[in-house]
């Protein structure tokens, strides 16, 4: 018979601070917070990159997440050539980029186009047993996996601008969600 925990899940302030005090011990810079419509969150730089920690509305996690947007029209066109041709070589090459056994992907798509990815991994700060080796280690597979694709985007479609903190509201999920 499986064994059942019994320990309760932390209340929202409590798994917010520890959040931020996780933050904190592992020396990121904060850039911005929010806290709106039951969602919360924070902006912070990992040395170079912006990383979006949020809890969306009403889950026990928090989405740590390396969000990569193409500004460059050319590129994007590049890059949608690929999945217009079905061209399965490609696509297998930027799926494996994006993938790690630590990390999730999603494509970013806008008017029916991709223009980004978001490489997120989860954490359970309600949860017990969460510490912050758990967040260091979601920091840095994020922006391993992100800056390695950056590097073969790059690669693979030449030397572009990449937008890493896109315009979005606090309240209500965006394009990464898609």
């Amino acid at each position: 018979m499986a064994a059942t925990s019994s320990s309760p899940l932390r209340a929202k302030d409590e798994a917010k601070s520890m959040v931020k005090d996780f933050l904190q011990a592992v020396g990121v810079e904060f850039v911005s917070e929010f806290d709106e419509h039951e969602t919360w969150g924070f902006w912070v730089k990992f040395g170079e990159f912006p990383i979006l920690i949020e809890n969306p509305k009403g889950m026990m996690y928090v989405v740590v997440a390396f969000q990569i947007t193409l500004s460059d029209s050319s590129a994007i066109a590049i890059l949608n050539e690929f999945y217009a041709k079905q061209d399965n070589q490609a696509i297998f090459e930027l799926t494996r980029i994006f993938t790690s056994p630590h990390t999730g992907f999603t494509r970013i798509i806008e008017r029916g186009q991709v223009i980004g990815f978001t490489i997120m991994k989860n954490v359970y700060p309600y949860h017990p047993g969460f510490t912050v080796r758990d967040m260091d280690e979601a920091l840095q597979a994020v922006v391993s996996v992100g800056d390695t694709g950056i590097a073969y985007l790059k690669a693979l479609i030449g030397t572009t601008k990449f937008d890493h903190t896109p315009q979005r509201p606090v309240t209500e999920p965006g394009p990464m969600f898609e």
